[in-house]
């Protein structure tokens, strides 16, 4: 058994009484098959396949204590709209240390909405199960015709245990997740206000756990802004898992926004299944970390649902940030497309795996990937590998990735015109970082939060922000 396996089990024996739903049958069953498949497999390590690019031997030699409710100082209302990027959201949730904060917290929501803390469900309704993984997609995806709709509660446990979507991170979040967003928008319901969801990390040395299940119903739209922050500089470790299901014609639009400390770790598993018609748009800007993992997982579960990916990670100084994508089209007449984009700076070391499968049954697929990086340091190292795996024989599919330098031209036209390098240089590397925001309404205050947000994190940036309004 590894280190990390050893104090972990050590973890539960102390904490497992106080864990939501404790007591309960299927809800201990889980948790504690959740921890032993941990203890066997261990931390991922560079041996793996999918993890040859990303070290994670810190964690396995050592390991943080768990983040308990009662241990944080909240942080101050005020302080963290500082860090907001909608700090004045008529929704705005607050986690810290991966446990919901109701007094920092606020929203008008239709009373038919759930939005609140996964603990108190759990606490309520134990059958409901654990927040775990939906359906995984069969391990031979030509022999897929749809997926079915995630079960729940004990069934649910053999499913996450037994599919790809069972990693030893997962599993590890699976057997201490305490809290998490808990969200539900009933069919027809539309939420015109963005709601704001931000993870704190406010105890220094901590591991946390928050794990999140977003259900829309047939027709619902929102868009949901989660922003992960830190309020100290000391090392942390996140290991975040969500669960998104959009039931026929739902529309959901996901922005993430990872700008934790400069010592802290961010290992996040995200996966969504789309019914007929529904519609996810996913935007992930990945700013901040010592390294950050973001495992993204889509199954197009019904005719003509339709997914659209973009990303922006930034790594600087001797930051590490790893993005795998996996989008299964299990369905006919589906479509995806997926954008990511890399910055990479000083000793930065970014990675991008984008997978599109197409299984046999899903004729008539529409899916298009790219994976664009810019270096502005010899020192930079960018590992990209779009891959495409079709087994049906009526589709449209690309895929391809560059990686380049700023363009002497465009800083030679820019100086012309009166700009000094240092400007010119960070006007023409935020032009190539705001293309990730071309899906939000440039009119907005979400538009003009994220705006902001990458000016800040552009060398000189911030001083140009008033010449390009």
């Amino acid at each position: 058994m590894s280190n990390a396996g050893d104090y972990f089990l050590a973890e539960f024996a102390r904490l497992a009484a106080d864990l939501p739903g404790a007591g309960h049958p299927e809800i201990d069953l889980s948790r504690t098959a959740a921890l032993e498949r941990f203890a066997e497999q261990g931390v991922p390590l560079t041996r793996l396949e999918d993890w040859k690019y990303t070290n994670l031997a810190q964690l396995e030699r050592k390991p943080l204590p768990v983040a308990l409710a009662d241990e944080a100082t909240l942080p101050s209302l005020a302080h963290l709209k500082s860090l907001a990027v909608l700090p004045d959201a008529a929704h705005f949730l607050v986690f810290v240390d991966g446990h919901f904060a109701p007094s920092l917290s606020h929203h008008s929501l239709p009373a038919n909405v759930r939005a609140g803390a996964l603990a108190s469900r759990i606490a309520d309704q134990p059958e409901a199960g654990l927040p775990l993984a939906p359906a995984a997609s069969p391990a031979d995806p030509s022999a897929a015709s749809r997926v079915s709709p995630p079960p729940s509660g004990s069934a649910a446990l053999a499913v996450a245990l037994a599919g790809e979507t069972s990693s030893a991170l997962v599993s590890l979040n699976l057997a201490f997740s305490a809290d998490g967003l808990d969200l539900v928008i009933p069919a027809g319901e539309h939420i015109a206000e963005t709601i704001v969801v931000l993870y704190v990390s406010a105890t220094p040395e901590r591991s946390v756990f928050p794990a999140s299940r977003i259900h829309l119903g047939k027709g619902a739209r929102a868009t949901l802004l989660e922003q992960h922050v830190s309020v100290h500089d000391m090392p942390g470790v996140d290991t975040v898992v969500e669960r998104i299901s959009l039931d026929a014609g739902a529309e959901l639009h996901h922005i993430k926004v990872q700008q934790e400390g400069a010592r802290h770790v961010h290992l996040a598993d995200t996966s969504a299944v789309l019914a007929e018609h529904a519609r996810l748009r996913s935007l992930v800007l990945a700013l901040g970390g010592q390294l950050g993992r973001e495992d993204l997982r889509i199954t197009l579960a019904g005719p003509h649902a339709h997914v659209e990916l973009d990303g922006l990670y930034m790594p600087n100084r001797r930051m590490h940030l790893d993005h795998h994508t996996m989008i299964h089209h299990a369905s006919p007449d589906c479509s995806s497309r997926q954008t990511y984009r890399g910055i990479l700076d000083d000793a930065g070391r970014g990675v991008f795996n984008g997978r599109v499968v197409v299984a046999r049954e899903a004729q008539h697929t529409d899916a298009q990937q790219s994976n664009a990086n810019l270096l502005l340091s010899d020192n930079a190292e960018i590992d990209t590998k779009p891959q495409l795996e079709i087994f049906a024989d009526n589709v449209k599919c690309s895929h391809g990735a560059t990686v380049g330098q700023l363009d002497p031209a465009e800083l030679f036209y820019l100086r012309s015109r009166g700009l000094d390098e240092s400007a010119a240089r960070a006007l023409v590397t935020f032009a190539f970082a705001a293309r990730s925001l071309g899906g939000i309404d440039a009119d907005s205050a979400l538009y003009t939060g994220l705006r902001s947000l990458l000016f800040g994190h552009l060398p000189g940036g911030a001083a140009l922000e008033d010449l390009t309004r």
